[in-house]
């Protein structure tokens, strides 16, 4: 998706060498477009070798599981926001203890960035869903995803691999992790 005119000042843009390549630019105040960037963050929390999923109520995704997890707010890290999507999607306080996995997806409208994060309680557990964004949470082994019909791969690929050893590396399995047809992906994860 190309931008046609300056977020900053509002003229039309024109395609400049900028950063190494033809970018859209402004010819009046500079301002270079270097792309369009999201960033998500979830979290895995385990109970009893059971893992946290909820099933969405809205898009995107609407109807399937995932790990409790959203978009990152311009104001907060990806730690922040998963604390704060926890209390939003299941009403549960936690705080968190390592990052798991990064998977960055090259996308039509965008490039996104997801860090996973391992998570404990920091107060009950007492699941409180509104229906509308989240309408179900289950803890789940892996086993009984497929129950539950329609599991994000990644969210899969992070319940069956939860209790793997330490260390971020480069991971490329496509015949473990599927991406969304069309997408480019690199997953970095924990792994032994």
């Amino acid at each position: 998706m190309r931008e046609n005119f300056c977020f900053h000042c509002g003229t039309a843009l024109t395609s400049q060498a900028r950063g190494g390549r033809e970018r859209p630019t402004c010819p009046e105040c500079g301002q270079t477009v270097f792309g369009k960037f999201s960033v998500g963050a979830g979290g895995l929390l385990m109970q009893a070798g059971r893992a946290l999923i909820v099933q969405r109520g809205e898009n995107p995704g609407k109807g399937r599981w995932t790990l409790p997890g959203g978009y990152v707010e311009e104001d907060e890290t990806p730690d922040e926001a998963v604390v704060r999507e926890f209390q939003e999607e299941v009403g549960l306080t936690v705080r968190v203890t390592d990052l798991l996995s990064v998977r960055n997806s090259i996308r039509e409208a965008d490039q996104n960035a997801y860090y996973v994060f391992r998570v404990e309680l920091a107060g009950p557990l007492e699941i409180a869903i509104d229906g509308h964004e989240t309408v179900r949470a289950e803890f789940v082994t892996p086993a009984e995803c497929d129950a539950l019909g329609d599991v994000a791969p990644f969210t899969r690929w992070i319940i069956e691999h939860q209790a793997e050893g330490v260390g971020l590396h480069r991971v490329r399995d496509e015949a473990r992790l599927v991406p969304l047809t069309g997408q480019r992906w690199a997953l970095y994860a924990i792994t032994g």
